[in-house]
Formats: structure tokens, C-alpha cells, sequence
């Protein structure tokens, strides 16, 4: 089977000395196994933990802004995501394809009808596994594996730097807090929800727009990594 993408070319979106990559290339090893990741952070020039906490800032906050100021929520996962470089330094990402996986899970927002399809009802408890699964689960630890093995960030510096991205991004939005409290991402553990499943359950449409939560595949849970790092709790 064969299926092809027509994408929008981001090329002319890119300022002088700025270059792509997809953000799957993170993950990437080559046959000699040197990570093109920890090649970005050399050519950057800067501390591994500067770089990742650079890159986080690029990616990791306008998911958490998009899901607590908008209820806004997709799949923003490796393929789906253009890195901006410059000299090796994430800059910004450009968020491509994004199809069946959108749903704004609000009552109040305001859409035009055009898209008004993509509003969805789902259950409190399941609202935050479009961050734990797609971003934690699906991508992040993987990175933490390769830059830890690599000798470049440890397990427990990477978790740490993602806590900070989140508090320091809670801290500069005080209006939303309440949003923060209600879907806290310093949890003891989510869901462990298997994506693999939905592709092989129904390989035409992985979820159904009026009821995403209700197509999900669950086992068990998982132990949040964060949690150890739960701002203000000083027994951890």
C-alpha cells in the first residue's frame, strides 16, 4: 500500500541562516550510532540541558498554551512537526497535518461553523492524555533514553528541565492557574493509552471526532515522571 502527503513547503517561511528538520530526526541514530540530536547540541555550542530546555521551549509550550488558554488539542508527534534551526538551536516548530486528531474541548468557544465539528465532549479524567501520551509517553521519553545513553542529559536533569518549562510557562499566564490546578500535569500517574491499537483496530480513522475519548485503548497506567518534581512539595 502506498499513500502519499501533500504539504504545504515550509521554506518560505524560514528567515536568513534558519534551516528544517523534522522533529522525528530527534530521535534518529545513525549506522556508526551517534544520535543526530546530541550532533545539534554540539554544533550549538550550548550545555545539553541549555539546548533541551531551548527546544522544549519551542515545542512544549505552545502545546501546554494551545491546550490550558484554548482547550485546544492534536497530535503534535515527531513526523508531524518541523523544527526551525539556527547554528542547531530549535528556534520554533511549525505544526503540520493536523486532521482527525484537533478537538476543542470547550462549550464556550466560540467557532465558526465550518469547523465547528471539531468541538468534542470528553471526560475529565481523560483531557490531559493528549499531553501524557502524545508528548510524554510518545516522544519525550524517547529523547530522555537517547540523551541519557549518550551521557548528555540524565533521566533525572531531563524530567527536572520539563518541570521547569511547565512552571515557568504556568508562571508567566497567572489567570489561567485555576486550569492548572484542575488539570494538573504533576499527577502521581495517567493512562496508559496505546495508539498502535487504534491503527489496527480501524486503520481508515483512528478516532471518531464526536467521541475521541470513547475510541481509546487503555491499559493500565503509567508513573508520571513529573510528579517528583511537583512545585512545592518538599518531599520529593
Amino acid at each position: 500500500m502506498l499513500a502519499g502527503l501533500w504539504r504545504e513547503s515550509p521554506v518560505p517561511r524560514l528567515a536568513s541562516g534558519e534551516r528544517l528538520a523534522t522533529m522525528a530526526s530527534l530521535l534518529h541514530t545513525d549506522a556508526e550510532g551517534r544520535p543526530l540530536a546530541a550532533e545539534f547540541i554540539a554544533e550549538s555550542g550550548l550545555e545539553p540541558a541549555e539546548w533541551l530546555r531551548k527546544y522544549l521551549d519551542a515545542y512544549l509550550v505552545p502545546l501546554l498554551h494551545s491546550y490550558y488558554a484554548h482547550d485546544l488539542v492534536f497530535m503534535p508527534h515527531g513526523e508531524n512537526v518541523v523544527l526551525v534551526l539556527r547554528d542547531g538551536v530549535p528556534q520554533r516548530v511549525l505544526l503540520k497535518d493536523i486532521a482527525e486528531e484537533i478537538a476543542v474541548m470547550s462549550e464556550d468557544a466560540e467557532l465558526p461553523e465550518a469547523v465547528e465539528r471539531i468541538r468534542a465532549e470528553v471526560p475529565e479524567d481523560m483531557r490531559l492524555l493528549s499531553l501524557f501520551t502524545d508528548v510524554f509517553d510518545c516522544f519525550l521519553r524517547f529523547l530522555n533514553a537517547i540523551l541519557a545513553d549518550e551521557g548528555l542529559v540524565s533521566e533525572q536533569e531531563f524530567w527536572a528541565t520539563v518541570a521547569a518549562c511547565v512552571t515557568d510557562y504556568q508562571a508567566s499566564v497567572p489567570q489561567l492557574a485555576d486550569k492548572f490546578e484542575r488539570d494538573s500535569l504533576f499527577v502521581d500517574e495517567f493512562a496508559l493509552s496505546c495508539l498502535n491499537r487504534l491503527q489496527l483496530r480501524n486503520n481508515k480513522q483512528m478516532v471518531d471526532l464526536q467521541d475521541p475519548a470513547g475510541a481509546l485503548q487503555l491499559a493500565g497506567t503509567l508513573e508520571n515522571p513529573l510528579a517528583r518534581f511537583r512545585p512545592g512539595d518538599v518531599s520529593r
